[in-house]
């Protein structure tokens, strides 16, 4: 036996009777014991009746052209009147306006990153160490300016300076900046 679904998917082929012996069979066992499908089968068989009742309405044998032809002129002049239309905010898909949007941000937000980096002034250390180091060195300013690397953005004292790279013993075998010690000593003094 079918369900209230296959009967209703099947029942146009019982009516035109295109269906198989044996489909005949549960799609008739079916409507026996369901009243609602019986009552869809006999609804459907009335109308039909009744459609068969109408008068036939004929054409004239060129109608099929004239209606494409007005089908291609209709879709035609559609096309036409959109191509006249010019440029239209309504035509831009609107993923373009989030994109449009994120890309401004990312712009504004590269230029404020510059322009905070920029103004960040470099800081000097006080006079009292600047002097120090002026006495073991010679002239802070050119040392502050142009101070050899050690690497890793470690700054050493020319006399300190060892290659950055010396890596031999897993323990780093350059000498610590006595930058430290500099402080340690003005503070100590005064």
């Amino acid at each position: 036996m079918i369900s209230c679904y296959q009967f209703k998917t099947i029942i146009s082929h019982y009516i035109d009777k295109d269906i198989s012996f044996q489909g005949r069979k549960s799609f008739e066992e079916h409507m026996d014991s369901c009243p609602g499908c019986k009552q869809l089968y006999q609804s459907i068989l009335s109308t039909k009746n009744s459609m068969l009742q109408f008068a036939e309405v004929t054409v004239s044998d060129n109608f099929l052209d004239k209606l494409r032809t007005k089908i291609l002129a209709e879709r035609n002049a559609r096309i036409e009147a959109s191509l006249n239309k010019g440029f239209s905010l309504n035509r831009i898909p609107s993923f373009t306006y989030g994109f449009a949007a994120a890309l401004v941000a990312v712009i504004i937000g590269f230029y404020l990153f510059e322009f905070q980096t920029r103004s960040i002034p470099t800081q000097m250390p006080p006079q009292i160490v600047q002097e120090k180091i002026q006495q073991k060195t010679g002239d802070p300013k050119n040392y502050y300016n142009n101070p050899p690397l050690m690497g890793r953005g470690q700054y050493a004292n020319s006399e300190n300076y060892t290659d950055s790279l010396d890596h031999s013993s897993g323990q780093s075998s350059r000498p610590k900046p006595d930058f430290q010690d500099n402080i340690k000593t003005v503070k100590k003094e005064y």
